[in-house]
């Protein structure tokens, strides 16, 4: 039989190795928390940087940009408040870019009064001259503005053309369309925009 100190010492040992084991537990249960806590952080900003990066949703405020036109001059797009603003970003090789382009161009004589219409030409993945030219051939005469950098195209999170946004006379942005806005869409985004 051990002696009373052996048994004491036993005891305290039993007592100890418990509360580590609740101690562990309590630091584990701390740590996931933490963990948990950091992943959730990381999610808000994982959504604030897609937020940054652009993602123009419908009903926020249209990011400004200034973009420099053919003519050399300085285009603002907040300088244009109070008309509706299309947006429309594109490239000389896309396509679609080229089957809506002669659309926007007859759009924006007919609502020459209240609607502003804007190609952004995203230089950076495309050639200036080349834009130019084509923009000469169809006889746009709308502002055509050159996203050297891609700054604006980052800024609107375009990832394919084209991309056009429809912003009212307050600046918010009404509509977006990925992909081609032919004749009947591009009335629809028009009336939706606040164009008469």
């Amino acid at each position: 039989m051990p002696e009373p100190n052996t048994r004491r010492l036993l005891r305290y040992a039993a007592v100890a190795l418990i509360l580590g084991v609740i101690g562990l537990g309590l630091l584990r249960q701390q740590l996931d928390a933490r963990a948990d806590s950091a992943a959730r952080h990381s999610a808000e900003a994982d959504a604030i940087a897609a937020a940054d990066a652009g993602e123009v949703e419908v009903g926020r405020p249209a990011p400004d940009f200034t973009l420099e036109t053919a003519d050399g001059k300085r285009f603002r797009l907040s300088e244009a408040r109070g008309k509706v603003v299309v947006v429309n970003f594109w490239a000389t090789w896309c396509a679609p870019c080229r089957e809506e382009m002669p659309g926007f161009q007859a759009a924006s004589v007919d609502h020459a009064a209240d609607v502003l219409f804007v190609g952004v030409n995203t230089t950076s993945v495309d050639n200036r001259a080349e834009a130019i030219e084509f923009a000469q051939r169809l006889g746009v005469t709308f502002p055509i503005v050159f996203d050297e950098r891609g700054t604006a195209q980052q800024t609107y999170g375009v990832r394919g053309l084209p991309a056009t946004f429809f912003i009212g006379p307050d600046g918010v942005t009404k509509a977006k369309t990925l992909g081609p806005v032919l004749k009947d869409r591009l009335r629809e985004q028009l009336q939706l925009a606040g164009a008469k």
